[in-house]
């Protein structure tokens, strides 16, 4: 491997475990790392971000990245099912809980249906090694280990790679709230990424954080 794809590896790792460590101790979407970033932005109007990742569509000039944000959280079945043809290469996993901020966890994932099955597992595994800053928190965590071990309907988008074809087909999909391109000279290991959440409903704001815990 060169050095500059050492380098790229480790970026991702550093993305991935920042992501995690986010979650635990604020859910709520937090600022680039660089200047990438895939989205909405706190506070922002959904119905704005809406047209703002549709118009992204239009100047795809071959393969890019692109974020998808589910309607609804989903089974990684329903995410195999709801992807076909399309290159897979993240997972965001987030338990939904009424009235409780849960961890997003990004897992990446090889091009194959396995590694997309095996994903939320291996977001259990990362969730359980990690320590939220207080009781709540690890309480928190360790419902949500216990959910995802489960197989369960949680995985709220996607990272893929596609080219115009390939996006305009997955934007079809009534399963797909949001799908934003990313600059053909972009890179999703060097961005910040977060998905427009089911819950975000009229503005990209975090909801209550005073439900019981499971």
């Amino acid at each position: 491997m060169t050095l500059r794809g050492i380098g790229s590896a480790l970026a991702g790792v550093a993305v991935v475990v920042l992501v995690v460590g986010a979650g635990l101790m604020n859910p709520v979407p937090t600022a680039p790392i660089g200047t990438d970033s895939l989205g909405p932005d706190g506070g922002e109007l959904v119905v704005d971000y809406l047209d703002r990742a549709q118009a992204t569509l239009s100047n795809v000039d071959g393969p890019t990245w692109a974020l998808a944000s589910f309607a609804a959280p989903m089974t990684a079945d329903e995410v195999i099912a709801a992807t076909p043809g399309i290159r897979v290469s993240e997972v965001l996993w987030r338990v939904p809980i009424d009235r409780v901020q849960t961890p997003l966890v990004s897992i990446a994932v090889p091009d194959n249906d396995v590694a997309i099955k095996q994903s939320p597992g291996a977001a259990a595994t990362r969730l359980a090694s990690m320590s939220g800053v207080d009781d709540r928190q690890k309480l928190i965590a360790a419902a949500s280990v216990r959910s995802l071990s489960a197989d369960c309907s949680c995985a709220v988008g996607v990272v893929v790679r596609g080219d115009a074809g390939d996006l305009a087909v997955l934007a079809t999909n009534p399963a797909v709230r949001a799908l934003e391109a990313m600059p053909v000279d972009g890179t999703p290991w060097r961005a910040a990424v977060r998905p427009l959440l089911p819950e975000y409903v009229d503005v990209v704001v975090p909801g209550p954080d005073d439900g019981p815990i499971p």
